[in-house]
Parts: C-alpha cells; sequence; structure tokens
C-alpha cells in the first residue's frame, strides 16, 4: 500500500472516529478463537448441522462450539433452525447481517494468501 493512501485511511479514521472504537466493538462479536471459523465455514456450506460444523471447523470442543453458536445467534450474525422433528435436526444459517462479513473475510482470505506466499 502506497504511503500517501495508507495515510489518507488513517486520516479519515481519525475524522469519523465515534467515542467508541468501531474496530474493538467488530472484535469483541466476532474475535473469539472460533468465531471466524465457524463464519467462514457457514459462508462457504450454509445451513450446517452442529456435528458437521464442529468437523468442518476442527479441534473445538462441544462446549465452545456451543458457546460461539450462542453468542453469534445472540449478536444477530446467524440463526438455529430447529426443525421440530424427532430425531431433532437443527441447522445453523448465516443472517444477511452475518453474510455482510464475506467483504472482510474477502479482505482477510486475500491477506492471508499475500502473506504465506511471501513465506
Amino acid at each position: 500500500m502506497e504511503q500517501q493512501v495508507f495515510e489518507s485511511k488513517i486520516k479519515r479514521f481519525n475524522q469519523e472516529m465515534p467515542e467508541y472504537c468501531p474496530v474493538t466493538y467488530s472484535m469483541k462479536i466476532i474475535g473469539s478463537k472460533w468465531k471466524i471459523p465457524i463464519l467462514w465455514k457457514l459462508m462457504l456450506e450454509d445451513g450446517q448441522h452442529y456435528n458437521h460444523l464442529k468437523r468442518m471447523v476442527g479441534n473445538i470442543t462441544n462446549t465452545m462450539l456451543t458457546k460461539s453458536l450462542r453468542e453469534l445467534e445472540a449478536d444477530k450474525l446467524l440463526v438455529r433452525q430447529d426443525d421440530q422433528t424427532v430425531p431433532p435436526s437443527v441447522t445453523y444459517h448465516l443472517t444477511d447481517l452475518g453474510k455482510e462479513l464475506v467483504y472482510t473475510m474477502e479482505g482477510l482470505f486475500d491477506w492471508g494468501q499475500k502473506i504465506h506466499q511471501t513465506k
């Protein structure tokens, strides 16, 4: 990134900074270790059952997956759809708000590829 572009972005951040820090607020919502991988997997394959999502994310405990899913649901980034069947069938779907993160994820995806290729 050119220094001039960097400085103009920093100037914008300083001019438009509300009383709270939007970056800190965003990280409070999605910043735990498992939330971004959960959101990423749901972006790739929306409508996942709990066990399939657990396998896709990998190495996450049931407790952490449940906690993360509940928090993401409370923050309106995903919805839990219970089909009211026996045996129970529950799927998780991104909300429109959750889908808006695709732009942020794209930036992280591109940045991660760039950094990985330079190593």
